[in-house]
C-alpha cells in the first residue's frame, strides 16, 4: 500500500513539473523623448512608419495659432512641418499614410493625405512634406473632419456635406456626392460600395459610380466610420445623454438595436471577430462572429480613439482631468481579463489613441505633448503558443509510472521500482537545464542592475554603465571596458579578447560552450562571475545586461 502511494505521488509530481503553466508577461515601456508642440490639441493618433513619426495638431482655435502637420525621426528630430494658413479649428481628420503604388489612374510615391477643416484635402510627399496636389470641398462651419479611406488607386474622402472619390496620383475627381452634414464621420469601403453616416443619424450607401442611397435613419449623430463585421455593419449613434449601438443588414437594409450605452461615444474598433466600443460610462466588448452580442463591460470614460495593440489588447485614452491611457486585455472568448492604467508625465484630457511600431509606442494628448516610448524587453500581450513537447514527455513518463504501479500491484516489485527509478532519472535530466537557466536568469535580474559595489575607481569614467571584462590569473588582473551591445557572456568575452589580443580556446559540449584556456592558461579550469555573483551555466547561454562586470578567474588546484 505504501509503495502504491509513493508511486501515485511521483505521478502527480511528474505532471506538475513537465506540464508548464501558461503566463502573461507584462509590457514594460520607457519614455525616450517628448516634444511640446505648443500650438494645439493632438486629437488624432500619430502615425509611425519605419523611422518616421507623423502627427498633427488642431490649433487652440484662438489668436494666431494654426493647425500643423509634423514629421519627426524616431529619435525626436524634426524633419518637416506644414501649416494650414486658412484653417483654424476642428482639424481632427486622422492622418492617412499612403504607401507607394500604381494603378489605372497613375503611380505615386509614399504619401501623406491630410484632410483640413477648411474643406481641403491635400496630399503631401511623405519624405519632405511638399504638396503633390490639393482639392477643395464644400464647407458649412467647417470642412473635412472624418477619416479618409483608400480604394485601390483612389482616395474616398468624407466631406462636410457628403463624399468624394479622387485619384491618388493627381487628385483628379472621380465623383462628388452630396449626402447629410458630417462631423468626424469616416468612410467604410466594401466590395461594391462606400458607407457613411451623418449628423442626422442617416446611413448612406454610395455605389462606385457615385449613386447614393439613404439606407437607414437611426436618429442622433453618427461620428465614426461604420464597421463591417460578419454579423452586419456596426454603428454607434450619439443621442445627447445616451447612445445606442445598431447592426445593419447590408442585404435587406434591416436594422437591429443591440445595446444602449452612455453619452459621447468613442470611435469603435474591430479585430474581425470582436468590436470594442466606448463612451462616457464604459468600455464594451461585442462578439460579432455571429450576432454581435455584448460579452463584457468595464466602467471608464473614453470619448476618442481606440486601437488594437495586439489580437487581444486594446489601448485607449481615459478622457478626464487627470486621465491616463488604459490597456484592456481580453481572454480568448472576449471577456475582459484585466484593465491597467498607463501613466505618463503629462496625464490629463486626451482623445488620441497611441500608435505602435517595432518596439515603439508614440502618443499625444490634448495639451499638445508628443511622447515616444520604447519597449524594454521582448514581450507580447498575446497568449504564447502552447509547447506540446513537455506534455508528450509527461504522457510517456506517466505511462511508465502506470506500468510500474501495475507491476507492484501484482507483486512484481523489482520491476516496478526499476521503472520508477527510470522515470526519476529521465525527469531529472529533463528539468536540470531549465532549472539551471531559471536560476541563472534570476541571478541576472537580481544582481546585474547595479555595478557600483564592484566598481574600481581607477577605471576610466567612460566605462561606467558599460560592459567590462576582467581576466584574473594568480591574482593579477587585465581589464577591458567600454564595451556595449553584447548579449551573452561568451560573446562579451570574445569581444574583449579581440580588443586585448587575448587568445581564447572554447570547447563545445552538449551542455554548452566552455572556456578552456585564455592565453594558453588552462589550470584546472576557468570560472566566471557576473557583478560578483558566480554564474550558473555555460557562458554561451548566459545573458548579460548593458551594464555588467564579467570577471573570469583561473582555477588552480
Amino acid at each position: 500500500m505504501v509503495r502504491r502511494t509513493v508511486l501515485a505521488c511521483l505521478l502527480l509530481a511528474t505532471l506538475s513539473v513537465l506540464v508548464p503553466a501558461q503566463a502573461m508577461t507584462p509590457e514594460s515601456w520607457k519614455l525616450e523623448w517628448e516634444i511640446d508642440l505648443a500650438d494645439g490639441y493632438i486629437t488624432t493618433h500619430p502615425v509611425i512608419d519605419n523611422d518616421t513619426v507623423y502627427v498633427r495638431t488642431s490649433g487652440f482655435w484662438t489668436g494666431e495659432e494654426r493647425p500643423q502637420v509634423f514629421a519627426f525621426s524616431t529619435e525626436g528630430e524634426e524633419r518637416w512641418n506644414r501649416t494650414s494658413a486658412t484653417t483654424v479649428q476642428h482639424d481632427m481628420s486622422p492622418l492617412f499614410l499612403i504607401p507607394s503604388g500604381v494603378g489605372p489612374c497613375g503611380s505615386w510615391p509614399d504619401l501623406m493625405a491630410v484632410g483640413w477643416a477648411d474643406g481641403t484635402v491635400e496630399v503631401l510627399r511623405a519624405n519632405d512634406g511638399t504638396s503633390l496636389w490639393n482639392r477643395t470641398s464644400a464647407t458649412q462651419g467647417w470642412g473635412i473632419t472624418g477619416a479618409i479611406a483608400q480604394d485601390g488607386d483612389h482616395l474616398v474622402v468624407p466631406t462636410r456635406t457628403g463624399m468624394m472619390r479622387v485619384c491618388i496620383s493627381n487628385g483628379e475627381l472621380d465623383f462628388e456626392v452630396e449626402l447629410g452634414l458630417g462631423w468626424r464621420n469616416g468612410i467604410l469601403t466594401t466590395d461594391d460600395a462606400f458607407w457613411q453616416g451623418d449628423e442626422s443619424g442617416n446611413i448612406w450607401k454610395v455605389s462606385r459610380d457615385g449613386t447614393s442611397t439613404l439606407v437607414a435613419d437611426l436618429g442622433g449623430s453618427i461620428r465614426h466610420a461604420p464597421i463591417q463585421t460578419s454579423s452586419g455593419i456596426f454603428v454607434h449613434v450619439q443621442r445627447g445623454a445616451t447612445s445606442t449601438i445598431h447592426l445593419l443588414n447590408a442585404t435587406n437594409n434591416s436594422v437591429v438595436t443591440i445595446h444602449q450605452g452612455g453619452a459621447s461615444p468613442a470611435m469603435p474598433v474591430s479585430n474581425e471577430r470582436y468590436v470594442v466600443a466606448g463612451d462616457s460610462s464604459s468600455l464594451s466588448i461585442f462578439d460579432c462572429e455571429r450576432n454581435c452580442t455584448l460579452v463584457s463591460e468595464h466602467p471608464t470614460t473614453t470619448n476618442g480613439e481606440l486601437v488594437w495593440a495586439s489580437a487581444q489588447a486594446v489601448w485607449y485614452p481615459v478622457n478626464q482631468p487627470n486621465g491616463k491611457w488604459a490597456v484592456t486585455t481580453l481572454t480568448e472568448n472576449g471577456t475582459i481579463a484585466s484593465t491597467v492604467n498607463f501613466s505618463t508625465p503629462h496625464d490629463g484630457y486626451g482623445t488620441a489613441a497611441p500608435s505602435f511600431g517595432e518596439n515603439r509606442m508614440v502618443m499625444g494628448n490634448d495639451a499638445g505633448v508628443l511622447m515616444m516610448y520604447v519597449q524594454q524587453r521582448s514581450v507580447t500581450t498575446d497568449p504564447q503558443p502552447y509547447d506540446w513537447v513537455p506534455f508528450g514527455g509527461a504522457i510517456v513518463l506517466i505511462s511508465l509510472l502506470s506500468i510500474g504501479a501495475y507491476a507492484s500491484s501484482i507483486n512484481r516489485h523489482q520491476w516496478g521500482w526499476r521503472l520508477v527509478m527510470l522515470v526519476l532519472l529521465v525527469s531529472t535530466l529533463a528539468i536540470t537545464p531549465d532549472l539551471s537557466s531559471r536560476w541563472s536568469q534570476s541571478l541576472i535580474e537580481n544582481s546585474q542592475t547595479d555595478t557600483s559595489e564592484i566598481w574600481n575607481e581607477t577605471w576610466p569614467e567612460s566605462w561606467r554603465e558599460t560592459q567590462v571584462v576582467i581576466i584574473e590569473i594568480d591574482g593579477e588582473q587585465q581589464v577591458i571596458g567600454g564595451l556595449d551591445g553584447y548579449e551573452t557572456a561568451l560573446d562579451l568575452t570574445l569581444a574583449a579578447a579581440d580588443e586585448a589580443s587575448w587568445e581564447v580556446n572554447v570547447e563545445s559540449t552538449e551542455l554548452g560552450s566552455y572556456v578552456v584556456s585564455i592565453n594558453g592558461e588552462e589550470g584546472s579550469g576557468w570560472e566566471y562571475f557576473l557583478n560578483g555573483e558566480r554564474a550558473g551555466q555555460s557562458s554561451d547561454r548566459q545573458s548579460v545586461s548593458d551594464s555588467i562586470v564579467l570577471h573570469w578567474r583561473l582555477v588552480r588546484r
